[in-house]
């Protein structure tokens, strides 16, 4: 979990399922009366910002990570939002990059306590799963344009509550995260590793440190990291044309390329999937050539797997009992993809 400064331990990964499961504040959302009690934070934080409901409120989400109502107001449209603690810091995240950025995240109307929301205007999108898979390197090409602006900006990222996931602290979570529960004989996940895929497992997992060390040296340095940024997660702007990036609950301060394969990753076409890369790539020029960019882009991807991995690790832990197992497909997918891209590092 992170702490105020945006930082995450190992015993915080390890310990989030008990809290989870134990603390209803976490996900008041799922007790008698928590419509009542989010519309009445809701129109506390619209008041704040000199607007008023104008009509009903719709229940868009309500899950064990979050809630998100929709009203009329009289400014317009607005979402409101309320997350579980470990991912309550988007709203700040959102209002930062709204500042320095906008028009490329939903605009911030009104924030209140830490852990009760925050209310952003409607941007009416057209989602990305509506596109085809080529247009994913337009969605990269507007995320390195942030990154890039934020480069040296670690100070004002940990500010917000971003998650730390610079190349050191993901290979200090290297020991907490491969746990022999979740990926070795003793799990009891459906789908676990085999007997020999937790060997393979658990050598590259013995390398990663390594690997991590080396991207903490190469280029362009650590920034904002979206951490989800699958088609869902951006749109195109129905009134201006532009992309506008959604969802940033995963939001974290680490090396840019980290968010390369979570956007790439239902990309089933290999010439759409190199022609991304390579759009994604040509948007660094500024900053480093694009031979550059592939060299790194060999080392950072076994780095980036294992980042996902941490994420599905601890939403794992977050989620309700009943949920692990809609889970666990997405976290052993990611433990699978970890020996594969250390062996392809290593062929390099």
């Amino acid at each position: 979990m992170n702490d105020s400064s945006g930082t995450e331990t190992g015993e915080g990964i390890c310990r989030a399922g008990a809290r989870a499961h134990s603390d209803p504040v976490a996900r008041p959302w799922r007790l008698p009366g928590w419509k009542d009690r989010t519309v009445a934070a809701l129109d506390v934080q619209l008041a704040s910002a000199g607007l008023r409901r104008t009509g009903p409120v719709e229940v868009v989400k309500r899950w064990t990570l979050s809630v998100v109502l929709r009203s009329a107001t009289s400014g317009g449209v607005v979402f409101h939002k309320r997350s579980h603690p470990s991912l309550a810091h988007e709203g700040r995240v959102l209002a930062a990059l709204g500042a320095r950025n906008p028009g490329q995240v939903p605009a911030v109307v009104a924030q209140g306590e830490p852990y009760d929301g925050w209310c952003t205007r409607e941007v009416r999108l057209r989602p990305g799963t509506d596109f085809p898979q080529d247009a994913r390197g337009r969605a990269l090409a507007v995320l390195s344009g942030l990154q890039r602006d934020w480069l040296g900006r670690s100070a004002e990222l940990a500010a917000t509550g971003c998650w730390s996931r610079t190349p050191q602290a993901l290979a200090d979570l290297v020991p907490t995260v491969a746990r022999h529960d979740l990926f070795g004989a003793a799990s009891t996940l459906p789908g676990a590793l085999s007997a020999r895929e937790w060997r393979g497992f658990s050598e590259a997992c013995a390398r990663l440190p390594e690997l991590c060390a080396e991207l903490a040296a190469a280029p362009p340095g650590v920034t904002l990291v979206h951490g989800d940024l699958h088609p869902g997660n951006w749109g195109v702007a129905r009134d201006t044309g532009r992309i506008v990036l959604l969802d940033w609950a995963e939001a974290s301060v680490g090396h840019p390329f980290l968010d390369i394969v979570a956007a790439l990753r239902s990309c089933s076409d290999a010439g759409a999937h190199a022609r991304a890369l390579d759009r994604y790539f040509t948007h660094w020029a500024p900053v480093m050539s694009r031979e550059e960019c592939r060299a790194v882009w060999r080392l950072a991807e076994p780095v980036a797997a294992f980042n996902q991995l941490v994420t599905y690790t601890r939403l794992l832990d977050e989620a309700e009992p009943h949920e692990r197992v809609e889970w666990a497909p997405r976290l052993l997918w990611w433990a699978r993809r970890v020996p594969r891209t250390v062996r392809q590092a290593g062929r390099e």
